[in-house]
């Protein structure tokens, strides 16, 4: 079978967001790092054309890899998705690799997210000498699961104007070099993005931000406490309180979050409030 690697092309789009859609119903060859419809597909896919390439066989693809760069961070989301196993996955996942690393150039990482049972992935990265990371859970709670607690520790409140510039710098702080920092956090406020504090000496003492779009599903985005502010409740008050907020000011009917694996303390909070481990995924970084 003689393959080629071409470049995304408009008129082929619709071929390929098909394919990834096939591919991303099964975990075992999906990536975090795309949607599951093939019109969500396409409109990312349309976005990133230029840092996309597919591997095509007697006019069908085959695999792709597509790629969002962001040089800010000198890293590149990657989605490696194939319609192959063992060694066929080998060869084909290198090609795709090798002409995705020459058009990012040698200053950015590739940065790749997929489920755990994707093990042809994580055969590929791993002999390609990419640096595996700590694995993370995806948390999912549905809203009838959910209870609220009768005593918060404290009661958060929507980020207030004069309060934007100390959330930014600690978020930043907290959070350095994050994919999401203070200012773009900000940027999308009101949007698809809302914060809210629990405010404590010259600024937040906690915050979270809850990401929505008004759909049936929202994003506990991210969740943190000042350091000096630990062990008093707040991040418990303010995860409920996000749940709060997607449930009954949004609609949501699941809210789902990221944590690392390793960080069992708030793996135990977020069971501990009726979240379920959805999936676990591998993360590798290959320079």
């Amino acid at each position: 079978m003689n393959t080629v690697i071409r470049s995304f092309a408009a008129g082929k789009l619709d071929e390929l967001a098909l394919l990834a859609q096939r591919l991303q119903a099964r975990r075992e060859t999906s990536s975090s790092f795309c949607c599951a419809k093939a019109a969500d597909i396409r409109q990312d896919f349309s976005c990133s054309m230029e840092y996309g390439f597919a591997c095509w066989a007697d006019g069908r693809p085959l695999g792709l890899v597509s790629c969002f760069p962001d040089p800010e961070k000198s890293n590149a989301d990657c989605s490696l998705l194939l319609d192959a196993q063992g060694a066929a996955y080998q060869d084909l996942a290198k090609a795709l690799l090798a002409a995705a690393q020459e058009k990012l150039g040698p200053d950015l990482a590739c940065t790749f997210f997929f489920p755990v049972e994707n093990a042809d992935c994580r055969s590929f990265l791993e002999s390609a000498g990419a640096r595996r990371q700590v694995n993370e859970y995806i948390l999912s709670l549905a809203r009838a699961d959910w209870n609220a607690p009768s005593h918060p520790a404290a009661q958060p409140h929507p980020l207030r104007e004069d309060e934007r510039d100390a959330f930014a710098s600690l978020h930043d702080a907290v959070f350095p070099g994050v994919y999401a920092s203070g200012q773009d956090i900000l940027a999308d406020l009101g949007k698809s993005r809302f914060v809210y504090v629990i405010p404590g000496g010259d600024g937040p003492a906690a915050y979270g931000v809850l990401k929505t779009q008004g759909g049936a599903q929202a994003t506990a985005e991210i969740l943190a406490v000042r350091p000096d502010a630990r062990r008093r409740g707040y991040g418990r008050a303010i995860l409920h309180h996000l749940a709060r907020e997607a449930f009954t000011q949004f609609g949501a009917q699941r809210l789902e979050l990221v944590v690392d694996a390793d960080n069992r303390s708030a793996l135990g909070l977020y069971l501990d409030a009726g979240f379920h481990i959805k999936q676990e995924n591998n993360c590798f970084i290959l320079r």
